[in-house]
């Protein structure tokens, strides 16, 4: 009886542990497989797409704990830069980063930004601004220089001014390669663009 008991045991601990290895750890290769993922500010109604993986991004978000300008900023490091730890310069790493700041007079985006050249580095530009749209907002885009280069969207959206900066250390970067389709891939949702309007 005892070794029928023991037996039965055994195989509940081995099914256990089999079912727990095979249902709760995901196969490898789907972890090491770039894909896209969707990320949602539900309070801002803002959605955008990015790489995850090895050759993708690791997503931050902080919110502002302080009274005032800003509101939130969400960073995308490079997941090969987050894993290593890498610093640049004695600096972070480049990332791409969305600030986003209370903008309750409705400024446009090139007033915007010339009123607030500490966040925008519109002071620093290299060339022209271009006039564009993001996610169907009004926004401008430049080119700055300072610790990295990088690539600047400013727009603008109901009590909300959006700053998008993609920083890099040559052109032919990830990051430089990754801004423009994950520009391209920001939309506000219907419902709460409609409230923020």
């Amino acid at each position: 009886m005892i070794k029928f008991l023991f037996i039965l045991i055994a195989i509940a601990v081995f099914g256990g542990i089999s079912y727990y290895s095979y249902h709760a750890n995901p196969n490898p290769t789907e972890i090491l497989q770039d894909k896209t993922t969707t990320f949602t500010v539900e309070d801002l109604g803002l959605q955008f797409d990015y790489k995850v993986g090895l050759t993708g991004y690791v997503l931050e978000e902080r919110v502002s704990a302080l009274a005032g300008t800003l509101v939130r900023t969400l960073t995308l490091f490079q997941t090969e830069d987050k894993i290593k730890g890498i610093l640049e310069g004695g600096e972070g790493p480049a990332v791409i980063a969305i600030q986003v700041f209370n903008n309750p007079q409705g400024e446009s985006p090139e007033t915007w930004a010339n009123e607030n050249v500490q966040y925008s580095n519109i002071n620093l530009k290299q060339g022209e601004i271009s006039k564009t749209s993001i996610g169907g907002a009004p926004a401008i885009r430049y080119m700055a220089d300072g610790l990295y280069a990088s690539e600047i969207a400013v727009f603008t959206k109901g009590e909300y001014a959006y700053i998008i900066t993609g920083q890099f250390i040559d052109a032919d970067s990830d990051i430089r390669r990754d801004f423009v389709p994950f520009l391209d891939s920001i939309r506000f949702m219907e419902e709460k663009a409609a409230i923020s309007n």
